[in-house]
């Protein structure tokens, strides 16, 4: 009998702990939204030359937006700063993504920015991203054996 109550007593108290316990939460998959900054890679040696890419991915990972390219168009002697916004860009389904931005500036002078990547969305990475300008008689990355790429990863929410 003894044997019995023992028993008895050892399941009713692993049942009150299994009842009372709280659940462990779920760990909810990491999506891809959030903030991503972004550099050439290599990294280029003359600083005058490198560029710097944020921007953002919706919630659903579909949609990439808020782009802010910075970068120096290095021309000759005749270097400029500029910051280029992109349009939002939809990203497919195997994660890549594209757009074309083209235009004239105040001054007459006419731009040309492709950009492309793919977005690794378990990884929170973008990857295989090409970047390429035409400002004026300037250019950069447009010839298709040395395109400009970057790689970039998310940074925040």
């Amino acid at each position: 009998m003894r044997r019995l109550s023992r028993a008895l007593a050892v399941a009713v108290v692993a049942l009150a702990v299994l009842f009372t316990a709280s659940p462990a939460p779920a760990q909810a998959a990491a999506g891809p939204d959030g903030s991503y900054t972004a550099g050439e890679t290599p990294t280029e040696p003359n600083p005058l030359d490198r560029l710097d890419i944020r921007f953002k991915v919706a919630k659903n990972g579909r949609k990439v937006k808020g782009w802010l390219v910075t970068m120096n168009v290095v021309c000759g002697l005749d270097v400029k700063l500029v910051q280029q916004t992109m349009p939002t860009m939809k990203v497919k389904k195997n994660g890549r993504f594209s757009s074309v931005f083209a235009g004239t500036q105040d001054n007459g002078t006419s731009y040309h920015i492709e950009v492309g990547g793919k977005l690794i969305a378990k990884k929170r990475k973008v990857k295989d991203g090409t970047l390429s300008y035409e400002v004026g008689s300037c250019r950069r990355g447009t010839d298709p054996a040395s395109p400009l790429r970057w790689a970039g990863r998310r940074t925040g929410h």
